[in-house]
């Protein structure tokens, strides 16, 4: 009798740990466990896992029957290990096989979750299915042997299930969808679905190795991942045992499923569109009927708990509604031992709380599971008897109806009568169809042990074959994938890391061409899919090297970039290709690999030393490209970083990009492809890279950079220019190749003549590209060529050289550039303090000066080994490519006790984020897309923050001397020395260069070398000790460690940096003095690396984990510094004046002086009205209606056929007399294009820009109101275009697009302000009506008279002044809104500069002083004889004074100045000399479109005052879209009239203000260019408006 097993499914919970992704986002977990419970906590409100769902505020607690932790450490005594999910299902699962009850596990969860790390594990930590199956085998072995009458047969099957399709992953002939049926007594079940015998562990793992190869295989070209198909493994166990006694057989089968379910995450969360959608529809089609059944049979069992039997009909379960729950339905509610796995992640609170739901819903079915002992004997009769009946219906005979044979077999009716008494009545295929079934049900029943092997091994032979054929490598007799010992080959990149180098594609010596799998041309890599040719590409493998072609037409990427058909690229261990849309793959050549390991290795056990000889030596020649150092990113490779890189090469390669984390780029992705065809088209394109493709070695990079000139090939990418000048400088350059041949690389003359390359190569660049501008024009129809002559200057290496000294000298000194940069941004910083403040973020904002080079960015390597600058926001971009001293940010963030620098550039972006906190705070849809805290600090903050250096001279290694000596370590903040350490540097040993050790010279023009230099090409090798380090006081840090750059010792021309960082000590268990650092370095001396070691410095960098005291007193040195206890009388600020200006006795401080007086950076709102006009039958030109289908949709001129026309150009300034335009200056049409209904723009031949006559009434305006306003009429002819969209009727639904370009002289600027505009017009015959008023009652549609377009327009001062007009470019005086909460708080002015200045004097002298020490004490002095000495010593003498007393470069020092000239010096003369100077300073103007906004807050009439002299006021309809306030003549929106910008709105209403403009209810708007008088019509509206207007307003009391 079958022994009966009732209980309900068991279901447990794991939770994974928080992953990179998560921690780059500052995400918190929320998930909590004690003992079998699991309890979620609402996120905090306004951070990111904030969620507009997340509606529920309270902690849930959720009870299973096991809750796992894995998201902590592993020596936690509650964290569970896959060993212990194993322990508690895996070994109860065999135990229910065993006994013969079927059995399951799924696996549910979101994608990324941790699934299939549970079910199959990564690795060495091998999860549940390869634990299950290895126990498996153990137990049939031991029970063998226990019991020699008992056999056990073990079959495997593989399926997977996408799109609601079936797949046979174990046999390589069933490539369909396979169709699932349902027989009674076996249940559902897949026809045709191979089962294969296994006898071992090993088998086993080797079919589900092959299987997942087979899915990868068709994931890739089917361009899917395995986290959106459902995999279900099966395990057939057949128990045989023979009773002596009775001499009988007995048997029990029992099926095992364990079951891989799909991501569970819903479909807007993917960002899913077309195809993705459908399929994404599919699989939760899967989930939600799994769902749906889950609850169904829940309800049953609690309905079967509380009244012991049915009380009504059984309630339906929607089994047959998918595919999967079909194929599960005994697992889930009938005959089976079943489990269920949650996987949840800790920080998604959507998602996790409907996994637990899920869960929990899950638990409470209740299934019935039996024994399945002797099925085979009872089967194989009823299969008998159903098999002779359905023959029997089939054949015809007496009593049936008889049918035409013509008649097909869909059309023949049959009833016959079932075992059951039922009469049923089907159509003869349908019959058929159940005798084909039924005929494979009884042949596999009937199969034997041998006949299963046999079949077994010929599909393991067939999978083998079609694996082969596709050029994928099958390694017999062994499980996984291994990877060929000395053959280079491809592996494979998935999304999946489960399907990631699963498929191995060797490379065999001589040619391997790829090609596309249906072709009949013969390939040895087989691939389908997209953009797969039938000859795609081949590799040619020769002589230990591997290039690869790309033929014609072909999408075949390198390292991101696509490449040129017929060109050889070498390829390199680690590169990544990119075959088509879907194929990834990573290049591996393990020969290459094992070389560069020997090598490194040899030099490990010599001297335990790092080399720069593979990072200098990329000279090598045209055809190989220079190796990168940057062997870690090897193994981050995987198939995010390919498809990252690729696309960041197809937008320019953009650093703010690169930055962004994987969601944000795939949301910045979608919104990319909905709204590519409404950008601005007046801007110009995105420059390409300017790297020439035909490059091959300078182009592909492993970390995306081109190389250096050192390393470049010829340029032949570049288009045929002029002959005449090519020529001769063709001929220059060939013998300059000539000449490079015949000389040794490493020699002075080589570098010379390499630089003379480069210099020749740049200038026929330059000549190609002015050659081709000027064709250009020329076809344009320019006729004023005679300022784009060109004439290439050709200089010497000597010439080149003393250029760049002489640039390098004057960018060193940047202090003025630097102070004007100070000055002109002071206003951004106090703006952005203002902010922090008043939303209380604890951070405090200054300059300071980054130096260039290594210390340009410096970062802590600590947290570079921690991950920390994975994420891209640890350094900034900008920063760490500058070379010269510039102007930063000091960040002080009390909140983290740390301290970093930001560049100016990314302050502003960072202000304009905090802007948005701020000017949305009353639009919760638009705040919760902001982040909190990422405006104000660095995401995540660095632990090690940098706090000053040390430098020491390389003057003596130059010379192949040891030195010892003791640096002080200066602040980089404060320009003090804070501590001191010792520096020992001990030269080993120096090997000279083959070329010198034999005798011979260096170079025809070298004299021989002096005894103690070191000769270029020679090995360096030195030891660098660092220790007795004093001064960092444990109460200003908790931590410390230093760190020490190869470029400090190479030079900036490292191809890549390396960084070597001391041991971390903490103060609470260490002390100052175990701060340590040595190691041994080995460089080569190329002649670059020589020349820094004569004239350069090495800093060693110091870092600490800082307390809040050190942090504090950064806050109060800067306070110091800008405190003036009286006016500079001077203007300088030297020790000396200082000294006397603290004797002085305290005077006030000076008046705030008036913003006339400073010149500094202007933003005005210029919005433009463009009218088109037609001639009227009156002879006047009446506007053309425009037609706009929304908010944002500027509208559509409709013109028509044949008439004359006028543009008319008006506009509007909020400035007035502040922007004071002159009049239009020029006016251009042109760049015709073709907007179809999908969005698409198509551009036509008419790109050129054509004058329109201007007429010379112009109307210039400033109103009372402190409005500007300028209007011009233009004669525009159509026809002179030449443009078939102009010339016929526009198809429905389509628009012509014009770009509009007009100049406008204003007096205050040095060049016409530019303004571009695009304009859309509907041409429509002749005789057209006009468009219809009532088209604006039936939707969004209005006809306007006008398009508007709002600019706004940016005024900046150049950066060419007189010292002594500094002061007029300071900011810090502008009026910023809230800046009263700073007291006397005032950024960093001049003084930052200065102290840098001091700072770099000081530790250079410093170094050079410890460096000649060092030098003078090595070197014998040599004697001189009196006698000799007595008669030359005066004119010595006299020649000495001489030196010292002269004066070289600028007699003068340029004074730096925040503060105007002394009162003395201000006599009239000098007041009218400094005005006319200020009055004459020209601005250089930059306008930007603004975007047009459909949000509006707030809409309403006002009345505004108009003129205050008449006292008039206007009844005006205001619409608030923020940032602007719109106004318009009536509600109807249809006629705007002004525009008003709210930067720095300050909002003021009280009874006096009301009785001073009496009117009631009015206020007053104050802006940055304007103010304005205004009044609503009740109390209410006024509170409202004035909220509206200023939302950091607190709200009235009264």
């Amino acid at each position: 009798m079958a022994e009966a097993g009732d209980g309900n499914i068991k279901v447990v919970v794991r939770c994974r740990p928080l992953n990179s992704r998560e921690l780059a986002r500052g995400a918190k977990p929320l998930i909590r466990m004690q003992g079998n419970q699991t309890f979620i906590d609402p996120p905090e409100a306004g951070s990111a896992q904030d969620s507009k769902r997340a509606t529920e505020r309270k902690t849930m607690a959720f009870s299973f029957d096991k809750s796992y932790w894995s998201a902590g450490p592993r020596d936690e005594p509650q964290y569970c290990s896959q060993q212990t999910l194993y322990d508690d299902l895996g070994k109860e699962l065999l135990d229910h096989g065993f006994s013969g009850f079927n059995a399951c596990i799924l696996a549910y969860g979101q994608t990324g979750s941790g699934k299939s790390y549970s079910m199959m594990g990564y690795g060495p930590d091998k999860g549940i299915i390869p634990l299950t199956c290895s126990e498996l085998f153990v137990r049939v072995n031991s029970k063998k042997e226990a019991d020699p009458n008992i056999n056990f047969v073990v079959e495997v099957s593989y399926i997977e299930i996408y799109n609601e399709k079936v797949r046979d992953l174990l046999n390589p002939k069933n490539t369909g969808n396979l169709r699932v049926r349902e027989h009674p007594s076996l249940g559902p079940y897949v026809e045709d679905l191979s089962k294969l015998v296994v006898n071992s562990y090993d088998e086993m793992m080797t079919l589900m190795d092959e299987g997942n190869k087979a899915r990868t295989v068709a994931a890739t070209n089917m361009n899917e991942t395995s986290s959106r198909s459902h995999a279900v493994f099966t395990l057939l166990l057949t128990m045989k045992r023979h009773d002596n006694d009775t001499n009988l057989d007995t048997e029990k089968v029992s099926r095992i499923s364990l079951v891989d379910l799909a991501g569970s995450e819903r479909a807007n969360s993917t960002g899913a569109t077309g195809q993705r959608l459908k399929e994404g529809a599919n699989i939760n089609k899967s989930l939600t009927t799994l769902g749906k059944v889950i609850s169904a049979l829940a309800l049953a069992s609690g309905a079967d708990t509380k009244k012991g039997k049915k009380g009504k009909a059984e309630e339906f379960v929607p089994y047959r509604d998918s595919v999967l729950t079909w194929l599960l339905k005994d697992s889930l509610g009938g005959n089976s031992k079943t489990a269920m796995i949650a996987a949840i992640a800790p920080a998604d609170y959507e998602e996790t709380l409907s996994t637990l739901r899920y869960a929990d819903q899950a638990k409470k079915i209740r299934n019935k599971a039996v024994v399945n002992e002797d099925p085979n004997a009872k089967l194989v009769r009823e299969l008998k008897e159903e098999l002779e009946m359905l023959r029997a219906r089939v054949s015809v005979t007496a009593g049936e109806d008889h049918f035409d044979p013509k008649v097909p077999p869909e059309k023949q009716k049959v009833t016959y009568q079932t075992k059951d008494g039922r009469i049923e009545t089907v159509t003869k295929a349908e019959l058929q169809d159940r005798m084909e079934s039924s005929e494979k049900l009884m042949q596999s029943l009937n199969e034997t042990w041998e006949q299963k092997m046999v079949r077994t091994q010929e599909v393991q032979k067939e999978r083998e074959q079609a694996l082969e054929e596709l050029g994928i490598t099958v390694e017999k007799n062994l499980v996984g994938v291994h990877t060929p010992k000395k053959m280079p080959h491809l592996v494979n990149l998935n999304e999946d890391p489960l399907m990631s180098e699963c498929l191995i594609y060797q490379l065999k010596p001589g040619k391997t061409m790829v090609g596309r799998l249906d072709s009949e041309k013969n390939a040895a890599i087989r691939l389908s899919g997209d953009n797969i040719l039938e000859e795609h590409c081949y590799f040619d493998n020769a002589e230990g090297k591997v290039f690869i072609y790309s033929m014609p037409d072909s999408a075949t990427f390198l390292n991101g970039k696509q490449l040129t058909p017929g060109q050889a690229y070498k390829l390199k261990s680690g590169f990544r290709i990119i075959l088509g849309d879907n194929h990834v793959f990573r290049f591996n050549d393990p020969e290459a690999v094992r070389k560069q390991r020997n090598r490194a290795t040899m030099k490990s056990n010599l001297q335990h030393s790092i080399t720069a000889s593979d990072i200098e030596a990329g000279t090598e020649s045209p055809a190989t490209r220079a190796e990168s150092t940057v062997s870690s990113t090897e193994d981050n490779v995987d198939w995010t970083f390919a498809q990252r890189e690729a696309a960041l090469a197809r937008l320019g390669l953009d650093p703010t990009l690169d930055n962004l984390p994987d969601d944000d780029l795939n949301k910045l992705f979608e919104k990319i492809t909905q709204v590519k065809t409404m950008r601005d088209h007046h801007l110009k394109p995105r420059p390409e890279s300017s790297m020439s493709l035909s490059q091959a070695d300078d182009v592909w990079s492993e970390t995306g950079r081109p190389f250096s000139s050192d390393a470049t090939g010829d340029d032949t990418s570049v288009d045929a220019g002029s002959p005449e000048i090519d020529t001769p400088l063709r001929d220059v350059q060939n013998q300059l190749e000539s000449r490079l041949q015949s000389i040794a690389e490493s020699s002075p003359e080589a570098e010379d003549l390499k630089v003379e390359k480069d210099h020749m190569e740049h200038q026929l660049r330059l000549v190609r590209a002015q050659m081709k501008r000027v064709i250009d024009a020329r076809a344009r129809g320019e006729e004023n060529l005679e300022d784009m002559d060109f004439e290439p200057t050709i200089y010497t290496a000597r010439q080149l050289r003393l250029i760049r000294r002489v640039l390098d000298k004057w960018r060193a000194h940047r202090s003025f550039s630097m102070a004007e940069v100070v000055l002109s941004s002071a206003v951004l910083v106090k703006e952005a303090n203002i902010i922090s403040k008043e939303l209380g973020k604890d951070v405090l904002y200054n300059f300071t000066i980054a130096s260039g080079g290594s210390l340009a960015a410096p970062v802590s390597a600590v947290d570079t080994i921690a991950g920390l600058d994975s994420f891209g926001d640890v350094s900034d971009p900008v920063l760490a490519s500058s070379t010269q001293p510039s102007v930063a940010i000091k960040v002080v963030d009390k909140r983290h006790n740390a301290i970093y620098t930001w560049s100016l550039d990314r302050m502003q972006q960072q202000v304009q984020r905090m802007r948005n906190l701020t000017t949305y705070i009353d639009r919760p849809s638009y705040t919760q897309h902001f982040s909190s805290d990422e405006a104000f600090y660095d995401s995540p903050t660095p632990e090690y923050s940098f706090i000053g250096n040390a430098l020491i001279s390389l003057a003596p290694l130059s010379r192949r001397l040891s030195s010892t000596s003791t640096v002080p370590i200066f602040c980089r903040y404060t320009a003090e020395a804070i501590g001191s350490c010792r520096v020992d540097i001990k030269v080993v040993n120096v090997v000279a260069s083959s070329k010198y050790s034999n005798g011979s010279t260096p170079s025809t023009r070298a004299p021989s070398p002096a005894p103690n230099t070191i000769l270029p090409g020679s090995k360096l090798t030195f030891f660098v000790t660092v220790d007795t380090v004093k001064g960092l006081s444990p109460h200003d840090f908790s931590a410390v460690h230093l760190q020490v750059r190869l470029s400090a010792f190479v030079g900036p021309s490292i191809a890549s940096e390396e960084v070597f960082p001391s041991t971390a000590v903490d103060f609470e268990s260490g002390t100052l003095s175990d701060l340590k650092f040595r190691r041994n370095f080995t460089i080569v001396a190329t002649t670059k690396v020589l020349t820094h070691l004569r004239q350069g410095y090495a800093p060693i960098e110091f870092f600490a984990a800082t307390r809040p005291t050190y942090l504090e007193r950064m806050e109060r040195w800067d306070e110091m510094r800008e405190i003036k206890i009286v006016p500079r009388g001077s203007g300088t600020s030297s020790p000396e004046s200082g000294s006397r200006e603290g004797s002085r006795p305290p005077t006030l401080p000076p008046m705030r002086r008036s913003e006339n007086d400073f010149v500094v950076q202007q933003m005005h709102d210029v919005v433009a009205w463009v009218q088109l006009c037609e001639l009227a039958p009156n002879g006047e030109y009446n506007p053309v209606p425009v037609i706009s289908q929304g908010s944002i949709d500027p509208g559509s001129f409709s013109l028509h056929q044949g008439l004359q026309r006028r543009i008319v150009v008006s506009l509007s300034s909020n400035s007035g007399q502040q922007f004071p335009w002159i009049e239009i200056t020029k006016v251009r049409v042109g760049n015709v294009r073709l907007l179809d209904p999908k969005g698409r723009v198509h551009e036509s031949t008419s790109k050129a820009m054509i004058n329109l006559p201007v007429l010379k009434d112009q109307t210039v305006e400033f109103k009372a109101d402190g409005t500007g306003g300028l209007s011009a009429e233009m004669l525009w002819d159509s026809s002179v275009h030449d443009s078939i969209l102009l010339n016929r009727v526009t198809a429905a639904n389509q628009r012509v697009l014009l770009q509009l370009n007009w100049s406008v002289s204003v007096a205050t600027c040095s060049d016409p302000v530019q303004f571009n505009a695009d304009i859309a017009i509907t041409m429509q015959t002749r005789d057209a009506r006009p468009p219809s008023r009532f088209l604006t009652f039936l939707g969004s549609s209005k006809i306007l008279s006008k398009t508007s377009t709002l600019f706004s327009v940016r005024l900046s001062p150049p950066l060419t002044r007189s010292p002594k007009d500094l002061w007029r470019l300071d900011t810090s005086e502008k009026y910023v809104r809230g800046e009263e909460t700073l007291a006397s708080w005032k950024p960093r002015g001049i003084s930052v500069v200065e102290d840098y200045s001091r700072l770099v004097t000081t530790e250079r002298r410093a170094a050079d002083v410890q460096a000649i020490r060092v030098i003078l004490a090595t070197s014998i002095p040599k004697p001189v004889q009196a006698d000799t000495l007595a008669w030359r010593a005066e004119g010595l003498i006299k020649r000495s004074l001489e030196l010292w007393q002269r004066r070289f470069g600028q007699l003068g020092d340029i004074v730096l100045s925040q503060e105007p000239a002394d009162d003395d010096s201000f006599s009239s003369g000098k007041k009218v000399s400094e005005v006319d100077s200020l009055e004459g300073v020209k601005f250089v103007s930059e306008t930007k479109v603004v975007p047009r906004s459909d949000g509006a807050t707030k809409k309403g009439h006002l009345m505004i005052l108009t003129d205050a002299g008449q006292n008039t006021w206007e009844r005006r309809w205001f619409v608030l879209k923020r940032p602007y306030l719109h106004m318009y003549s009536r509600s109807n929106e249809l006629e705007e009239v002004g525009v008003v910008s709210l930067t720095g709105t300050n909002v003021e209403s009280d009874p006096q203000k009301e009785m001073l403009l009496g009117k009631p209810f009015s206020f007053t708007l104050f802006t940055a260019s304007n103010s304005h008088a205004l009044a609503a019509p009740s109390a209410k509206e006024l509170q409202s408006w004035t909220m509206k207007l200023d939302p950091t307003r607190l709200a009235s009391t009264s």
